[in-house]
């Protein structure tokens, strides 16, 4: 009988396609007490052929000591094992058994001899190192962005393709693939020698009230806002904000003379101006910032500076948690292929932000079902705004997140 605690542990075994040792167990136990592969096959969720071919595949053969007759009629119909006979002990023709064990230990072997052989011919790599490697290598596509593009070159799994590049197989290699690097270690902060600053105007717009705000207005649109710097010390120098309308990964970014929040202010008047205050609104509703001094006027933000009106509510993150607004520091990734920490943007205009952002915009993410956030948000934001913010689609072939797109 099965005790107790196994049948916790078989009651517990999810589906799966490939049968686990959980599984074989099931089939080991109830063969031994002659249930049907239909039983079988209920209690483990598959189907009953499933479990025949298991028990065919895996039988173990006891030889016979009778020199006539050795086999046994029993063992050629189902159950086709000795498991649950009562004579098996006594019996002197050849017996099948079913062991759990052997029949994963055999499982396991035969798993890892197939998928070390190649699945992949030489015509299929030299398309592969033809026309996908050079978009990986020169214009820095993600692995998800090719296989998007160029599902009809690429016939395996992401995993395969880089257990492909894990083995040179092609001319990709590591270091050209976007998450596949490792990151500096930061330095230590001394956090002694920071001198408290003045948070007042974060009073009831902490995260809490966002998340207050966002379960009475499921379906108001959420616009993530930072800051990116150039060259060490972001207050010396250009630097970027960007905007990221999260349901949709659709990022904009300008250009700020300093990391302070005149400058902030200036590009929020000129969004107002440019798309109307009644736009503005529509597609502004919720401002999500971090902590940084550069967002310390919300109400300027917030507010209409000609009526006085709201047209947007601001909230900002919890101190040190990045991660609430997690989509857009996401997307500075993409900046960060072009411009690497420690570039200076003093010779970036508008219009290569404009370049860039769009470029950005144009890559098939998976969380958007391989639509790119341009794609994705052209409903919502519209054909005529996006050309007002200076936003393009690029075809997917052209797309490049490397140094030389904004090379002259």
């Amino acid at each position: 009988m099965v005790s107790n605690e196994r049948m916790v542990t078989i009651m517990s075994t999810p589906k799966h396609k490939h049968l686990k040792y959980e599984d074989r167990f099931v089939i080991q136990e109830f063969l031994n007490l002659n249930h049907t592969f239909t039983a079988i096959a209920i209690r483990i969720d598959k189907d009953r052929r499933c479990v025949s071919k298991e028990v065919l595949k895996h039988r173990i053969l006891k030889p016979a000591r009778a020199k006539r007759d050795p086999d046994c009629p029993k063992t050629a119909k189902p159950p086709y094992v000795c498991n649950g006979c009562d004579s098996k002990d006594r019996c002197q023709k050849n017996q099948y058994r079913y062991d759990a064990a052997v029949a994963q230990s055999e499982y396991e072997i035969t798993l890892r001899r197939e998928r070390s052989h190649l699945k992949i011919s030489k015509d299929q790599i030299v398309t592969i190192n033809d026309v996908i490697a050079p978009l990986m290598i020169e214009k820095h596509h993600s692995v998800n962005h090719v296989f998007a593009a160029h599902p009809e070159l690429l016939p395996m799994s992401k995993s395969t393709f880089y257990r492909y590049v894990d083995i040179g197989l092609l001319n990709v290699r590591n270091i050209d693939l976007a998450r596949k690097v490792r990151y500096r270690v930061k330095k230590e902060y001394d956090y002694t020698e920071v001198r408290p600053k003045d948070h007042s105007y974060t009073l009831g717009r902490f995260y809490g009230n966002f998340k207050d705000y966002i379960e009475y207005n499921p379906m108001a649109s959420i616009v993530e806002i930072d800051t990116v710097i150039g060259t060490q010390g972001g207050k010396g120098g250009k630097c970027f904000l960007t905007m990221l309308f999260r349901a949709y990964n659709f990022m904009l970014i300008f250009t700020l003379p300093y990391k302070k929040s005149i400058y902030v202010l200036q590009v929020f008047e000129i969004l107002k101006k440019l798309l109307g205050e009644l736009e503005f609104s529509r597609l502004f509703e919720v401002i999500l910032a971090d902590n940084g001094t550069e967002f310390s006027d919300p109400e300027s933000i917030e507010l209409s500076s000609r009526s006085g009106e709201r047209l947007s509510f601001m909230f900002y993150c919890d101190p040190n948690s990045s991660w609430q607004k997690g989509s857009l520091e996401k997307n500075h990734e993409y900046i960060r292929y072009v411009l690497p920490k420690g570039t200076s943007f003093a010779g970036i205009s508008q219009d290569d932000a404009n370049l860039l952002a769009s470029h950005i915009n144009s890559v098939p993410r998976l969380c958007l079902n391989n639509r790119s956030p341009y794609e994705a948000a052209l409903g919502f934001i519209g054909k005529n705004n996006m050309d007002l913010l200076g936003i393009q689609k690029i075809d997917n072939h052209d797309i490049n997140l490397t140094k030389s797109l904004l090379k002259r």
